[in-house]
């Protein structure tokens, strides 16, 4: 009797996923945006991920389209996404930081805003909508 009810109280989170596009297993939605704002047309280089995905590497050309992804917290905590920004000759200057961390207890708001700059990386979110200087570059030999 106990493993029915366990099937069907998964079966039911699986219905509802499926017929209303809401998964119980998922927590809330925030996606991360990245912008190239660097001068003389430097590319960007931007390398996310977590512990579970690699969101693969992406190279934005100066103007051009910003790079985004979501995520979902997980529901027991312990989201983490990190990534690694480089720019100039063969992508040796670098910022590696956590972009996104959760926070059950302070939100942060949904969206994540990345602009790099040439004197470092700058961020806002739906909270804080101005751009503030977050990271410095650090240089790879």
């Amino acid at each position: 009797m106990k493993n029915i009810s366990i099937f069907l109280f998964v079966f039911t989170v699986c219905m509802i996923d499926n017929v209303y596009g809401v998964n119980l297993l998922k927590g809330e939605k925030s996606t991360l945006y990245f912008r190239n704002g660097l001068s003389y047309k430097k590319w960007l280089k931007v390398h996310c991920k977590s512990g579970n995905d690699d969101m693969g590497t992406h190279y934005l050309k100066p103007g051009g389209i910003d790079y985004q992804f979501s995520v979902y917290d997980n529901v027991f905590g312990g989201t983490l996404i990190w990534c690694t920004l480089s720019k100039g000759p063969d992508y040796k200057v670098s910022s590696r930081f956590d972009a996104y961390k959760q926070n059950n207890d302070n939100p942060n708001g949904i969206s994540y805003n990345y602009v790099a700059k040439d004197d470092g990386i700058y961020h806002s979110n739906l909270v804080e909508f101005k751009l503030h200087k977050k990271f410095d570059w650090n240089r790879r030999y």
